[in-house]
């Protein structure tokens, strides 16, 4: 677990340290600017924008119309723009801004100029665009002289926070003296080519001029403060858009002006003038021809005067869109960074695994969405990216580390344990340290009857084919019920139950693997004759008790084994089984942990070389569930038979033996009755027959 957590904070450190550096060299701006546009388009609320910002639109239609009809072609006279004006000063407007420079004077003569210039100066309210480009120009004296009236004070401002510009270009001078403000009105998009932020201050030869926006809401809202507009930074002012085009109330200017003449002939007017009072009027252009039609996040084609009235929207409504501190981003960065990597490396269920990488990657999207609600933009691009490669490194990582040690695991053991003692030593590979434990284990030891004089008659090359089939036949068997194979010593097999994994039924486990081993033998046994011109035998012996469980050797090489008396009591039960002619002998622990699944009898009680406590052993024979009614009537005859004989009745025993017909085990009791008959045992017998021998 140390290892996984260390290897997932290194991951973690990495992937920030590239993120970081990715973010400060502005890699992922296209991407971002792109979810970004996302956010806009799916969460603003048209509802949001406001009521007292009107456009009057030179749209396709208003063009038709007094070309077609008039014979006016573009561009019109300036007494159209003088009627309008005039027509939202009778209905109370607050302020209009026409979002055409009238650099030259008009092709209809000085009167045209005139008549405009004097609907401006009547009016009051009128602001007017200016070009500030960073273009080289030569400046012209009389310029600064026109602008000096609508320049800043530079302590309305904070340093370094206006853009610098190298020319410009007006309106005619009759226009600017005439006019209430002006306003720079030309603005840059991103490097993709899309309109989302806006500069509000430039500088220009000395003087500190004011955007379009910043010009008509100071006149608007004289508490407006500069300072409380938040900027990006690259000192531009975030749009917050509200909609597509057509967010704010839009009118065509051909029935504008035709409003206003019928309004002049007394009739009533196709848009009353009240219509617009107390609002601000934007006069633009929306017809392809104009050229004023800009890319948004909303759409491709967005009237331009659009854009610089969702800037004066957002002053005014101080609906701001900030950028968080780049502490606080870079901490939730190094936060979802590191609990990606460490959770990938911790994790290994997939179960896990999959809602884990799905709470990751949904997390920024939640808070970048939240945060759009409570005007800010939060980056979006830079944390799923850390996501995906701190999950990716992570899991890579775990691959070549981990994949490989479980591919060396299960390549290893494979042969020497069941898929389910693999699985666990693959969730925990520290079973593998060196070390053991105390645990209830059932002990199989098995041995080939005669195996030597087999043995002497074969080839090295013949011995070892016929070994190899012979335990990989009862080894396939005994992993199959989930038994540990502990080792091979020549023909003997040695394995366990109930370690490294909890098997409450390691007894019965033992008992049917025992019984299938026999059986799968009685089927191979033509086979193995005919190619070692014997017959094999397999004696089983089956105990169940405490031992040592766990690794044992040296830190370069160990074995996991199983050590105490338990498996030397099996060892010698499967000696005995050549004493009493069975295939399978258990311990006494043993059948009373699988009597009630496995069908067995009594064989004796006996005390073994070495020990002085006796114990009770028994020949298992059949699953319960498959031992047919004779097998019954046998074990009931050989049990009866048995207590005759530990009560010395050896006349009635040895019938009732006899009459057990082709058992090997009766047999053996009917030479040991004979023998007890002529040398008989003391007055003082328990029934416990000593073996003499392992």
């Amino acid at each position: 677990m140390k290892n996984k957590l260390f290897r997932g904070l290194i991951v973690a450190i990495i992937v920030f340290a590239i993120t970081f550096i990715l973010c400060v060299a502005h890699i992922f701006d296209v991407w971002e600017w792109k979810t970004w546009d996302l956010r806009l388009r799916l969460f603003s609320d048209s509802s949001r924008a406001s009521k007292n910002i009107v456009i009057f639109l030179v749209d396709q239609n208003s063009l038709d119309v007094y070309e077609q009809e008039m014979g006016v072609s573009w561009p019109w006279p300036r007494e159209m723009y003088a009627y309008i004006i005039e027509y939202c000063m009778e209905g109370g407007a607050r302020a209009v801004f026409i979002d055409f420079i009238f650099s030259e004077g008009s092709v209809y003569g000085v009167d045209d100029d005139q008549g405009l210039a004097d609907a401006i100066a009547q009016s009051g309210n009128v602001f007017l665009p200016i070009s500030l480009s960073k273009g080289t120009k030569e400046v012209e004296e009389s310029y600064s002289i026109l602008l000096k009236k609508f320049a800043l004070e530079e302590n309305l401002f904070p340093p370094h926070s206006s853009h610098s510009m190298k020319s410009v270009s007006l309106p005619v001078e009759d226009f600017l003296n005439s006019a209430q403000g002006v306003g720079n009105s030309t603005f840059v998009q991103d490097k993709d080519g899309i309109y989302r932020r806006m500069p509000l201050l430039f500088s220009w030869n000395d003087l500190h001029l004011p955007s379009v926006p910043l010009a008509l809401a100071r006149f608007s809202d004289e508490n407006m403060r500069f300072n409380d507009i938040p900027l990006d930074s690259s000192n531009q002012m975030i749009l917050r858009y509200h909609g597509p085009t057509g967010t704010y109330p839009s009118y065509s200017v051909a029935a504008i002006i035709n409003s206003y003449a019928q309004f002049q002939e007394g009739k009533l007017p196709q848009i009353p003038p009240e219509t617009f009072k107390g609002k601000i009027v934007f006069i633009g252009g929306s017809a392809p021809g104009l050229l004023d039609l800009r890319p948004t996040p909303f759409s491709p084609v967005y009237p331009g005067v659009e854009i610089l009235a969702t800037a004066l929207d957002n002053i005014l409504s101080k609906d701001y869109i900030r950028i968080p501190t780049p502490a606080v981003f870079y901490f939730f960065l190094a936060f979802l960074t590191t609990i990606t990597a460490v959770g990938a490396s911790i994790l290994k269920k997939i179960w896990l695994t999959v809602p884990f990488v799905t709470l990751c990657l949904g997390l920024p999207v939640v808070v970048a969405c939240l945060a759009f609600g409570s005007g800010y933009w939060w980056m979006l691009v830079a944390p799923l990216f850390t996501v995906v490669v701190s999950f990716t490194a992570a899991m890579v990582l775990n691959y070549s580390f981990e994949g490989r040690q479980k591919r060396f695991i299960k390549t290893v053991f494979r042969h020497y344990l069941s898929p389910d003692v693999i699985d666990r030593v693959l969730e925990d590979p520290s079973l593998l340290r060196l070390g053991g434990e105390k645990r209830i284990i059932t002990s199989f030891f098995s041995d080939v009857a005669g195996f030597t004089s087999i043995s002497e008659s074969l080839s090295p090359e013949e011995l070892v084919h016929l070994l190899n089939d012979f335990l990989s036949e009862m080894t396939d068997i005994i992993l199959s019920y989930g038994g540990t194979l502990d080792k091979y010593e020549g023909d003997a097999i040695i394995a366990f139950w109930n370690a490294p994994l909890d098997q409450p039924d390691h007894a019965v486990r033992a008992c049917r693997a025992a019984l299938d081993c026999q059986k799968r033998l009685e089927e191979l046994r033509p086979k193995f004759a005919q190619k070692s011109g014997h017959e094999l035998f397999m004696r089983v012996g089956l105990n169940s008790g405490p031992a040592v469980v766990g690794n044992m050797g040296s830190h370069s090489r160990f074995d996991y084994t199983a050590m105490g008396d338990t498996i030397n009591m099996a060892s010698r039960l499967e000696g005995a089984c050549k004493h009493y002619s069975v295939p399978i002998l258990v311990g006494d622990t043993t059948f009373q942990m699988a009597k009630d699944a496995i069908a067995a009898r009594e064989v004796d009680l006996i005390r073994v070389v070495g020990k002085s406590k006796s114990e009770r052993v028994y020949q298992i024979l059949e699953e319960k569930s498959q031992a047919s009614p004779d097998m019954q009537e046998n074990v009931e005859a050989f049990h009866q038979a048995l207590d005759l004989y530990r009560n010395k009745k050896w006349d009635d025993a040895l019938n009732l033996f006899k009459k057990i017909k082709d058992d090997k085990l009766s047999a053996v009791y009917v030479s040991r009755i004979g023998q007890f008959k002529q040398n008989p045992p003391p007055d003082d017998w328990d029934g416990i027959y000593d073996l003499t021998q392992k």
